[in-house]
């Protein structure tokens, strides 16, 4: 499967449910709203599909800021690093979440990469060494180089009805997962969502036989929808990885993630990263950390 299409059918469920919400629920608002909300939603998703109002989505929907004088102080090496391999400011921004705590980073758009407030504080408790912060960063910054995040700013606002149906839908989830029997009837969910099909053909009036469609659609999807986003995220990985060994940072990466953990696919990055050198790879020499 390729990329794009591994991505459309990653999001697609996101995307038609939320669509679907926002048409249900929009007439029920007053007629002026309901047309605002149609109209500015759809110009909306364009200007964040052209890539025009990108940094206020970022604040908006990433809830990031930009890096204070502190901060660029204290990146500084990793971001001298990053400019010389290709992949730091201006063809890349650099953005700050404070809320996410583990160290990381990831990519947005055409041209934004969002570092974790964690990764700063490991930078600043001299945990993280320059090299390896910039190595994380590269990561994301190669995400955006390689294209494969360049809509994801439009696919965010797109699917906010759905994140809030998700959210409450996971709440209520952990509000009854202390009942015994709501655990099985999760586990049982095929078997449920197949008598409703059942039960619906069986009765042959349209209304059944759509209400049986749907349980049996939810069900599937619900088997369906996580394997397809695990494996879109295994393709950024695996993209930023790419970008990451074509700029000679492989092997700074490689030792963050045998830090992080020892589990087979984290085992399968490292050896991508440095199981085979390329002919001509910049050297980390060139940089004094």
């Amino acid at each position: 499967m390729s990329r794009s299409v591994l991505k459309v059918a990653a999001f697609a469920p996101a995307v038609v449910a939320s669509t679907l919400l926002t048409v249900t629920f929009a007439p029920l608002l007053p007629p002026l709203a309901g047309w605002v909300l149609f109209v500015g939603g759809l110009v909306a998703m364009t200007a964040l599909s052209c890539g025009l109002v990108e940094d206020f989505a970022i604040r908006a929907l990433f809830r990031g800021r930009r890096l204070t004088t502190a901060e660029e102080r204290l990146l500084a090496p990793a971001v001298t690093l990053l400019c010389q391999r290709g992949l730091g400011p201006p063809v890349t921004r650099l953005w700050v979440r404070d809320s996410v705590h583990p160290i990381s980073s990831w990519g947005v758009g055409r041209r934004s990469v969002i570092v974790a407030g964690g990764l700063i504080a490991a930078v600043r408790d001299g945990q993280l060494p320059s090299a390896q912060a910039a190595a994380v960063i590269a990561h994301a910054a190669g995400t955006v180089r390689a294209g494969v995040v360049r809509c994801d700013a439009a696919l965010e606002f797109w699917t906010l009805p759905w994140q809030l149906v998700r959210a409450v839908g996971v709440g209520a989830a952990r509000w009854f997962a202390w009942i015994p029997l709501a655990g099985l009837a999760w586990r049982l969910r095929f078997t449920v969502g197949g008598i409703a099909l059942v039960q619906g053909l069986i009765d042959g009036r349209p209304a059944s036989i759509a209400a049986g469609i749907g349980a049996g659609l939810v069900v599937a999807l619900s088997y369906l929808t996580p394997r397809l986003a695990a494996s879109w995220a295994t393709a950024v990985s695996q993209a930023g990885d790419r970008e990451v060994d074509r700029a000679g940072l492989g092997e700074p990466l490689a030792a963050y993630l045998r830090r992080c953990s020892r589990s087979p696919e984290t085992m399968e990055r490292i050896h991508r990263l440095v199981g085979a050198e390329p002919a001509e790879r910049p050297s980390l020499a060139t940089v004094s950390l």
